[in-house]
């Protein structure tokens, strides 16, 4: 979302948490859901070309695109809200040189797929679907809202060998709070949302928190955060480790929320802890 629109939502957003806070709750909601469609980076389009491509039937007419790398156990890569396979694409490279294969997607309403209203709940959906596909993946390296989904995955069932996070988001709840503080919503309108959030998915956000599914996890986590990440606080990646049992938390220093999926070393970590479970910053 362009600094225009933001300006011109949080115009709208004060006037309507005041005159109606649950017209504010709505339209809240309505953008929580609605992800933005950000285009390839000039540095992921040289993996991007090389993936082996095919679509995967989500629900009535929406797909999911299916991006493939390598041959090997399979190692799925998870983006997170307004998120895309191709930014997942720089983990793509060491992994095949461990001898994996590598399939990213882009989930409802992200990158190229279609559809329009896409949360966590569709995060989560397009992660049993894809790993259903693939006959089940040895792990999985997720993003931001991405983790979150994993975790809830996880939590139902599927099943991997070792798990990475990068700039995890512990807390999906809290997530809502903070995109509302952002776009200029009021606090009660943000209640409104997730109110309305949890009725249209049955399922409460304090279900969702990692800090609640970890302590039941038996799978190896690795969780890099950078200590300046401004939109998944490295709080969340230290509460998250202190709740999973034989999780690990590698710190980076500048790389930010979504910068640190280009870092080569980064990448490099997650490789060597999926093959072997070293977990260090090469």
């Amino acid at each position: 979302m362009n600094s225009t629109a933001v300006s011109a939502i949080r115009i709208g957003a004060r006037l309507t948490s005041i005159v109606s806070p649950r017209l504010g709750a709505a339209w809240l909601e309505r953008l929580f859901l609605t992800p933005s469609r950000l285009p390839i980076r000039e540095s992921e389009e040289g993996s991007m070309a090389s993936a082996e491509r095919h679509f995967l039937k989500f629900d009535g007419a929406r797909e999911l695109p299916l991006y493939t790398w390598g041959r090997g156990p399979a190692v799925l890569l998870a983006h997170g809200w307004s998120g895309r396979g191709a930014q997942m694409s720089g983990f793509v490279a060491p992994l095949v040189e461990h001898g994996f294969s590598v399939t990213a997607f882009d989930a409802p309403g992200h990158g190229v797929a279609n559809g329009k209203l896409s949360g966590l709940h569709e995060l989560v959906s397009s992660l049993e679907l894809v790993t259903s596909h693939l006959g089940g993946v040895h792990a999985i390296v997720a993003h931001s809202l991405g983790a979150a989904a994993t975790t809830v995955a996880l939590s139902r069932g599927v099943g991997v060998a070792r798990a990475v996070y990068v700039a995890p988001t512990e807390n999906p709840g809290e997530y809502v709070f903070r995109v509302a503080d952002h776009l200029g919503f009021s606090r009660k309108a943000a209640q409104g949302a997730r109110a309305l959030m949890e009725k249209r998915y049955g399922v409460r956000f304090q279900q969702l928190r990692g800090t609640e599914l970890a302590p039941g996890m038996n799978v190896p986590l690795l969780v890099i955060h950078d200590q300046q990440d401004q939109e998944a606080p490295h709080d969340h990646g230290k509460r998250l480790v202190a709740a999973w049992p034989g999780s690990r938390l590698l710190a980076t220093n500048g790389l930010g929320h979504n910068r640190i999926l280009g870092d080569r070393s980064v990448a490099e970590a997650a490789a060597g802890f999926i093959r072997d479970g070293a977990a260090e910053i090469p």
